[in-house]
């Protein structure tokens, strides 16, 4: 385990340890990063466990003879994990940032990141001033992209999704913006919402 000087977390830094992982698959499956639908806690620990899943972008590798082979695992239940991993592909490259786990990058900062530098390749190769020219990218966070970019572990993990066919660019707007009523305006939304979450407002 690690501690910085600078905060009082003591963090697990071991990429092979299997709680990391199986903690890690479940952030990247969630439904505010790459939305894999019927895959919780059980089936991650699972999969960890029998040796089927040793990165998150072995979940893309996955065959239905791999997991008819696991316990309580019939063809539906295959069938319908299989399709929810292969619809995840379609996640933007946005929230595919934000699954990766880099300390600092949710899906707000993910967003930023994905608009300024458009694709994964340009972000990779991005220095920690670069970065910090970013308006809403601190130290902190530029500092741990450039160590996340720059870690053989990450970089064999983004080869090995890339050859998986997720998205690595962000999807631009074709032609010209369309005028529409609430461009350039800011909102800011305070209080207790009772009618709908911080998220359905966004």
């Amino acid at each position: 385990v690690h501690r910085s000087e600078d905060e009082v977390a003591i963090v697990c830094v071991n990429a092979a340890c299997p709680a990391q992982l199986v903690r890690l698959l479940e952030h990247f499956v969630s439904r505010d990063m790459m939305n894999v639908e019927n895959l919780g806690t059980k089936t991650a620990e699972l999969l960890v466990d029998q040796g089927l899943v040793h990165d998150v972008a072995d979940l893309y590798f996955l065959t239905p003879d791999h997991l008819l082979a696991l316990e309580g695992f019939q063809e539906k239940k295959v069938e319908n994990l299989l399709a929810g991993i292969e619809a995840s592909k379609e996640s933007p490259f946005s929230h595919l940032l934000a699954a990766l786990g880099i300390r600092g990058v949710g899906v707000t900062v993910g967003d930023v990141l994905a608009s300024h530098f458009g694709s994964l390749d340009a972000l990779a190769g991005a220095g920690v001033e670069e970065l910090e020219a970013v308006e809403g990218i601190g130290p902190h966070t530029a500092t741990a992209v450039v160590e996340g970019f720059s870690s053989p572990h990450n970089q064999a993990l983004v080869a090995k999704l890339r050859r998986a066919g997720l998205k690595m660019e962000a999807e631009r707007p074709s032609g010209e913006p369309e005028a529409l009523p609430l461009n350039g305006l800011t909102f800011v939304v305070t209080g207790t919402l009772s009618k709908f979450t911080r998220d359905e407002v966004k």
